[in-house]
């Protein structure tokens, strides 16, 4: 799907190898994490239970339709929100796509022939690292992306939950992540990378 890859290409993917961005890396002042125009002064600001909630909805996430498709309000509707979502509790490009690239890892090898089995507890390790990430004092996951993690991570119960719900579902939130890095600025002049510029 090229428009997808172009996406991919937009919010920094190409190929398995992180593009680094040229210059050096400039950081915010100030110790906290922003949320919604202010600074929360605490790390891993955009309560998932703020600005996020809606997209937090009960039954969240439900992959398939009754039939047993991919449901595609998961890939339009809600992953734009999520994108929003994560723009305003400023998610940083290198930590989507630290969690992207693990997951794909484990698509990939869920499509070499890997049992589920074996590919489940990688699954699973998402949900640690996003524990041990959203407490760290600086440059925390934001606790609405930890959300997101173990909600997903919570849901996938076989390997369809994972192929045709989750993977897709991520995909499309990286995909409009692109987007919102297109169409917005960010504060101080900068481009808005991913859903925010690195800060590390």
């Amino acid at each position: 799907m090229p428009d997808m890859r172009d996406a991919f290409q937009k919010a920094g993917f190409r190929g398995t190898e992180p593009q680094r961005a040229s210059g050096p890396v400039q950081r915010q002042g100030g110790g906290g994490q922003r949320q919604q125009g202010q600074w929360s002064g605490k790390p891993g600001g955009g309560n998932a239970d703020g600005p996020c909630a809606k997209v937090f909805a009960a039954g969240y996430p439900k992959f398939f339709t009754d039939e047993g498709h991919t449901r595609p309000d998961l890939v339009q509707k809600e992953a734009e929100d999520l994108a929003e979502c994560f723009k305003d509790a400023r998610l940083t490009r290198h930590q989507l796509r630290a969690f992207y690239g693990h997951a794909q890892n484990q698509q990939k090898r869920l499509k070499y022939g890997t049992p589920f089995g074996a590919v489940q507890v990688e699954i699973g390790k998402l949900k640690a690292v996003a524990a041990d990430r959203a407490g760290r004092r600086n440059n925390a996951l934001p606790e609405a992306f930890k959300k997101f993690i173990d909600l997903n991570v919570n849901a996938v119960r076989t390997e369809k939950d994972y192929l045709q719900g989750f993977m897709p579902h991520f995909e499309a939130v990286v995909a409009y992540c692109a987007i919102l890095r297109e169409s917005e600025r960010g504060e101080y002049g900068k481009k808005v990378d991913g859903c925010l510029e690195d800060d590390i």
